[in-house]
Order: structure tokens, then sequence, then C-alpha cells
């Protein structure tokens, strides 16, 4: 049988010739104590770098000035990204509700389609019909009466010496004027040109010129611009150069106009080129005056 090896340790006190303390270890014992000094070794050392300033010194670690500015940068950071992809999507959006010539996918006309399904949408109710009805009827009075009281006395000019509105456009909104020659566009009346950019999306400029009495006209697929925006035009000056002709050899531009926000049909002011169009005071009769 193996014997087990133990050691011991005596501690006397030589002045009093008394044995203090009589301790007998295993090595298995002594392994055991190693282990608990060096774990209680560890706590401490932790405790201290938690608790004490010696955290400081080891590397990596940021001062609390320079972590409070590191944790203020970081939040500025992500306040920045949230705008900049706010700004983009409105960018994006607003690019495709001006993209005249964009055709949704199908799958997005499914998704819409299933999203807004009539099925799932509830009937308009008493008040949302009547509104609609009274903005309807608003905007017809403010079409029918208000903007040619307000052309009463206004001459429009020509938009060319010589072109004519395609039959389909002179009841329309979107008026489509067909120039006859190479003839520069002109402006229909007097006022302050509001913008004038080019159009990526149709390879042409766009010029848009705000009159008297609350009228604006716009000017689509246009060649160069003669005027920048803020510059004031007289009637029947030059704005733009004639766009380039189409595979047929036909130049034609695109004119919409507004009164104090309500859309007009640029026919009824402007009628084809020759001389210019003087809007005719209403006719009152005399007996009722």
């Amino acid at each position: 049988m193996k014997r087990i090896r133990k050691y011991r340790i005596q501690i006397e006190d030589e002045s009093r010739l008394q044995r203090v303390a009589d301790i007998t270890l295993s090595p298995a014992s002594i392994a055991l104590i190693c282990l608990g000094s060096f774990a209680v070794m560890i706590l401490i050392a932790g405790i201290l770098v938690m608790l004490t300033p010696l955290r400081t010194l080891l590397p990596g670690y940021l001062k609390q000035t320079e972590r409070a500015a590191s944790e203020d940068n970081l939040m500025r950071l992500d306040s920045l990204l949230g705008v900049y992809e706010r700004n983009q999507t409105f960018l994006d959006n607003t690019l495709r509700a001006f993209d005249i010539d964009r055709i949704p996918s199908d799958t997005a006309l499914n998704e819409i389609n299933r999203i807004m399904s009539p099925d799932s949408l509830l009937p308009a109710s008493a008040l949302e019909q009547k509104f609609v009805s009274t903005m309807e009827e608003r905007e017809k009075f403010n079409i029918s009466v208000l903007a040619p009281l307000a052309a009463d006395g206004m001459m429009f000019c020509p938009v060319s010496d010589d072109g004519i509105f395609t039959m389909a456009s002179r009841t329309d909104n979107r008026g489509v004027f067909i120039l006859g020659s190479d003839q520069a566009v002109r402006s229909v009346a007097d006022g302050s040109v509001l913008a004038s950019y080019y159009s990526t999306t149709d390879n042409s400029y766009t010029v848009i010129v705000q009159h008297a009495r609350g009228f604006i006209t716009r000017y689509d697929h246009l060649g160069l611009p003669l005027s920048d925006a803020g510059q004031s035009v007289l009637g029947g000056q030059m704005i733009a150069l004639p766009p380039r002709p189409d595979k047929s050899g036909k130049r034609s531009i695109e004119i919409m106009m507004w009164h104090n926000s309500q859309p007009l049909v640029p026919y009824e002011y402007l009628g084809d080129s020759g001389v210019p169009k003087i809007a005719e005071p209403a006719f009152e009769d005399p007996r009722g005056r």
C-alpha cells in the first residue's frame, strides 16, 4: 500500500517555549490552498480595477471626457444619417412624381391593388361626401368665374409667330402646341421667370413664368432657355429656343396654366397664333343695374 505524503508546519513561540500552531497538510490540500489564494487575488484585483482609477491604466480605455464626446458624436452621426435618409427618400419620391413617362411595373400595380382593394376600404361618410362636393363646386366656380374675371383686360400674346394647339389638347389642362417653323417660344404675358431648369427625363428645358393677377404659365419640352430665374419678361418676348424636331420633323411643346393654383385650359386663353388675344369683359345686362 502506497503511503500518502504529509507535510507538517509548526509555529513555536521561543520566548515562552510554547507551540502556537501545528498544521499537517497533504499535497491535495496544498494545491487547493494555492488555487483558492490565486482566485482571491484575481477577485481583489478585479474589484480594484472596477472601483478605483486604476481602470484608466488599462489599454484602450477612454477617459470620461473622451467617452462622453465619442457618445455625443455617435448620436449626432445617427441623427445625420436619419436626416439624410429622409431627404433622399423625399427626393426619390419627388423624381417619381414628376416623371410623367414612368410606367409602374406589374408587381407594383398588383401590390397597390392588393393594398387598396375596394373591398377593404370603408365607404365615404356623409361628411366626406359633403366636403368633396363643396370643394368640387368651389373649383368649378374658380375656373368658370374667377379666372375669366381676372383675365379681363389682360392681353395674352401668341406663343410663337405661327403654330396651333392640337385638337385633342384644346379641352385639356395640358395643351400641346405645334410650332409651325423654327420660331422661338415667347412669353404669353408680362411677368417674371420663377424657374428655368433642365429636365433629364425629357432631355429638354422647362420654364415657369409668374404673371399678374395670379396667373402662372409653364412651358415644357423647350430648347435652350433665353431667360433665367428671377428675370422679368414682357409679353411676346422670346424666352426659349424651339425644341429639336421629332422623327417626323414636328416641333411641339406643352403649356400649362394656373390661376390662383387652379388649373386652366390654355387654349381658352391663348388660342392659336396670330393676333394677340384680348379677354373680353363679361356681358352685363343694363336692366340688371
